[in-house]
Order: structure tokens, then C-alpha cells, then sequence
């Protein structure tokens, strides 16, 4: 196989980065399998309450080491949304092992 190839195809977006970190941290917290997850789906179609997910913007400033609006995820209600509103407008960064 072509070294380049699987290096693009195994590396890693911010975006994506942090929608993988946001689809584990669903999976746990509403006991799904990140599988299942699709990130175009709104949140609240897991049974994302407010209280989750004002403790889920909570553990993501922890992992970005940002401040973040707790409304985060009802004001960009899918996983792919928050995640590019992240990185192109408040322009986080997120070490991707890159």
C-alpha cells in the first residue's frame, strides 16, 4: 500500500478531531456505542438533556483548554456543527498527532 495514502487517510482534521473526542464523550455519558453516533444528527436525538450537555461543554474547555459559551451545544445542535464552529470561528486548537 501506498505510505502516503494511509498517512492522509489516518491523519486527523481539528474538526474531526474534536468530533471524535465529542462522539466518546456522548457515547458515555447516554451509554450508546459511538458507532451508532452519526455527527449530522441533532444531539438532542440521543437524549442529550441540558444538564448533559452543559457538563459536556464543561469537559470540553477542560480538553481544548478554552473557554467556551455553555449554550455551545443547543446553539450548534450537532456534533459536526460545534465541532467546525469551534475551529473556524473561536479557531481552536487541538494537538492531532499530526
Amino acid at each position: 500500500m501506498n505510505p502516503t495514502a494511509t498517512q492522509s487517510q489516518t491523519a486527523t482534521s481539528p474538526v474531526e478531531a474534536i468530533q471524535i473526542w465529542l462522539v466518546q464523550q456522548l457515547s458515555e455519558v447516554l451509554s450508546l456505542d459511538p458507532a451508532t453516533v452519526d455527527v449530522t444528527q441533532p444531539l438532542t436525538r440521543y437524549g442529550l438533556d441540558s444538564i448533559d450537555a452543559v457538563t459536556l461543554v464543561g469537559d470540553l474547555e477542560d480538553w481544548l483548554d478554552e473557554e467556551l459559551p455553555s449554550t455551545l451545544l443547543w446553539d450548534y445542535p450537532t456534533i459536526a456543527k460545534a465541532a467546525t464552529y469551534l475551529v473556524e470561528e473561536l479557531e481552536v486548537s487541538v494537538d492531532t498527532g499530526n
